[in-house]
């Protein structure tokens, strides 16, 4: 019998859970349909983390059938490729899968960026690993599954997420103060700095899907009964869903009562949502995440990410009217930006006075148009960290540091302002 040793690498806070949800998921699919499989998850963020570490596990578990399994992130890419590396220097003999959003939205030539791996998985994996496991063919076609050396079809694995096991009922995520939690997958924008886009070729696999009723259901009475007091979900629009009010409206009438915040397009923003909220926020602390960008609409045209500046301002004052806190987040680094079109992007965001202002840097995440179109544009990549903002940043992970709207010396100036916003998040001052 096949052994699988899955290993993950994320990038964690304190208060995260010991597993990721996403790796929870692919295990527990796995383990419902019997694979012998050894797991492990490291915080490649943690400073006591080393790569052979890894590969020591990977060494001391392998059986003379066990293959070995990973997702590559742009948090953890110098990682896997050192891990990769090594375990095809080493004896091991098994086979060496990677999936996840390195892997996904590439469209061809993975042996070029990964030469040591023998199978990759782009899309969803929990389903498409599951029957690769369960196989006894040596090369199983599996939509979603690209052999290495072979003919390359760029699919992407779909997900049934009716049958999906779910790793909070299934007691890989056991309570805790905080967890994430997903009641969809996939998005129906298209941002082109963005890793929810479609990434088949047909563009059916990351389309938007829902978790099927009784699920949805059952986790909502684990999250109350067990008093969960900061609920993350990473649905991508959480109010692009059909089930949005109803999902709220169940977390009010089982008496959830911890910090719930939701990523939402604010034009998007029905009364009937409203209403929901307003009423959960009486027994919870609801917070809207609003991502912005930019107010400027040549640098809307161009990431393929519009705002109607006049619903979003709506949207803010019926969230401070009603005791709804607001999180807003900007990007610095976009093409045509400039460091006066950022500071007047600042400003504005400013005077709307969210509760929170997050302003990140522009990452070229992998497959991303930006990503394609990078030479177009003649943005510059590079390795500078500010001082504060550290949130998705560490080393080893690029972001554009130039273009020809900006300077490198105004890219740190852009960097400088987003530092003191973070501070000014910190003493609420914004």
């Amino acid at each position: 019998m096949k052994r699988l040793i899955l290993v993950a690498l994320d990038w964690t806070r304190p208060k995260d859970p010991p597993m990721s949800l996403g790796h929870a998921s692919i295990l527990a699919n796995l383990l419902k349909n019997n694979i012998d499989v050894v797991e492990k998850s490291w915080s490649v963020n943690h400073e006591n983390f080393q790569s052979s570490d890894v590969v020591d596990f990977v060494m001391k578990n392998a059986t003379k059938n066990s293959h070995f399994g990973i997702g590559a992130y742009v948090w953890n890419e110098l990682h896997v490729q050192k891990i990769i590396k090594a375990l095809k220097a080493s004896t091991f003999s098994g086979k060496i899968i990677i999936g996840g959003p390195q892997i996904s939205y590439l469209k061809s030539n993975l042996e070029k960026y990964y030469p040591e791996a023998n199978i990759f998985v782009r899309g969803y994996a929990e389903n498409a690993l599951t029957q690769y496991m369960l196989s006894s063919d040596s090369h199983p076609q599996i939509k979603g599954i690209h052999y290495a050396n072979t003919p390359d079809m760029s699919q992407s694995a779909q997900a049934d997420l009716d049958s999906l096991p779910s790793p909070i009922l299934n007691e890989l995520i056991l309570p805790q103060n905080f967890i994430r939690w997903e009641t969809q997958r996939g998005c129906p924008f298209k941002c082109s700095f963005c890793q929810h886009r479609e990434s088949s070729l047909g563009g059916e696999a990351l389309k938007r899907r829902n978790f099927g009723d009784s699920r949805i259901a059952a986790e909502i009475q684990w999250l109350s009964n067990n008093k969960i007091g900061d609920l993350a979900v990473l649905d991508p629009t959480f109010n692009s869903g059909p089930k949005h009010v109803e999902i709220i409206n169940q977390l009010n009438e089982h008496g959830f009562s911890g910090k719930i915040a939701l990523q939402i397009r604010p034009e998007m923003i029905k009364p009937d949502f409203m209403d929901a909220i307003i009423k959960l926020n009486q027994q919870a602390k609801v917070v809207l995440e609003f991502g912005l960008q930019t107010i400027h609409k040549n640098e809307m045209k161009l990431i393929n990410r519009m705002n109607n500046l006049k619903k979003v301002e709506q949207a803010v004052a019926d969230c401070k009217a009603n005791n709804i806190e607001v999180e807003l987040s900007i990007i610095y680094g976009l093409p045509t930006q400039t460091l006066d079109s950022f500071k007047q992007t600042v400003e504005y965001c400013i005077d709307l006075k969210p509760n929170v202002l997050h302003a990140f840097p522009l990452m070229l995440l992998r497959g991303t148009e930006l990503y394609e179109n990078k030479e177009k544009f003649g943005l510059v990549e590079g390795f500078e960290t500010p001082q504060v903002t550290t949130i998705r940043q560490q080393d080893g992970i690029p972001h554009v540091i130039a273009s020809p709207s900006f300077s490198t010396e105004d890219w740190r100036k852009m960097a400088n302002i987003a530092d003191q916003i973070e501070e000014m998040n910190e003493t609420n001052a914004i």
